[in-house]
């Protein structure tokens, strides 16, 4: 008997109830098996914290049909902002003591459920999910692999994000780096995720800060490129992103406007006397400027795709 490694969890998964000021954990396990095999295998779990103590010793018959439970006071509970993980050790042994298999991984405690009144709920508080679909190009080498995905992941923190649909070779780096796992279920909440690939270092487009101005608590301002347009006039309009209640717009170093408001500022008949214009946008203690030729043509690869839902 051996674990079964293509499963879910990789063969180990551990769900999780609070109560009363500890945790209930019930473990499940997933093996292959064969007519051959003998019976009375036994499973020994040991986790431990980052201190590498033991806080937890377990064992039980592989083939018992209750599921193993524990609990744990005073646990040390995953969250978006300390995403703890506990090192878990599962040894199989057959009737005669002799190990069969070995599994190895970290693995986080924490509650998330659905509740019918108040949402999401992740260790009894309440979670707004800001959830991505996060891909890696084909031709990224493995040395690349990870290199990559800690900057995508930095960024998609910077966004706001809390939750990203990927690739199960991902899921380990997800949980280190604070992001909750999108599973089917979670479809019933009705989120519309974003499609982003991390290719390089061009991972960012206009609607990256767009939806960092709804997701994202970090003051930041952006003018968008593609937001700028000349007008009739001859003068511009201009669109900038920020989380900022107010945002302040200069031209060529004179103020034009103070606006207030959420997400999406537009700035009407922004003096442009010349050619090429310096755009200068200001909110809480963060700025942004961007030189605009009036023959400029917005172009690129928008690295998001459409919302998509799953």
């Amino acid at each position: 008997m051996k674990f079964d490694r293509k499963a879910a969890g990789e063969g180990v998964e551990a769900l999780c109830r609070l109560n009363r000021g500890g945790t209930s954990i019930e473990w499940r396990f997933t093996f292959l098996k064969s007519e051959q095999e003998d019976r009375h295998n036994t499973i020994r779990l040991t986790m431990r914290d980052k201190e590498g103590q033991i806080v937890l010793l377990c064992i039980q018959e592989a083939e018992e049909e209750e599921p193993l439970t524990s609990f744990l006071l005073q646990p040390h509970l995953w969250n978006c902002q300390c995403p703890y993980l506990y090192d878990v050790e599962v040894v199989l042994q057959n009737q005669e003591g002799k190990e069969t298999d070995r599994l190895n991984k970290q693995i986080p405690l924490r509650e998330l459920c659905l509740h019918s009144r108040r949402g999401w709920l992740l260790n009894g508080e309440e979670l707004t999910l800001k959830s991505v679909e996060y891909m890696i190009p084909p031709h990224t080498s493995r040395t690349e692999k990870q290199r990559f995905v800690w900057r995508d992941f930095r960024l998609l923190k910077e966004m706001g994000v809390n939750c990203i649909h990927t690739d199960p070779s991902l899921w380990n780096l997800c949980e280190k780096a604070g992001f909750l796992i999108w599973q089917k279920d979670m479809a019933a909440s009705g989120e519309e995720l974003l499609c982003l690939t991390g290719e390089g270092s061009d991972i960012l487009s206009s609607l990256y800060y767009e939806y960092k101005a709804k997701w994202s608590s970090d003051p930041f301002v952006y003018i968008v490129p593609e937001g700028i347009s000349v007008l009739p006039s001859g003068n511009l309009k201009v669109t900038v992103y920020s989380n900022c209640s107010r945002v302040i717009l200069y031209s060529d170093g004179m103020l034009f406007e103070f606006q207030s408001g959420e997400e999406r500022f537009v700035f009407e008949e922004v003096p442009a006397h010349g050619p090429c214009v310096m755009l200068s946008a200001e909110g809480d203690e963060c700025s942004m400027s961007f030189s605009f030729h009036k023959t400029f043509e917005p172009s690129g690869i928008c690295r998001f795709e459409g919302g998509k839902r799953l």
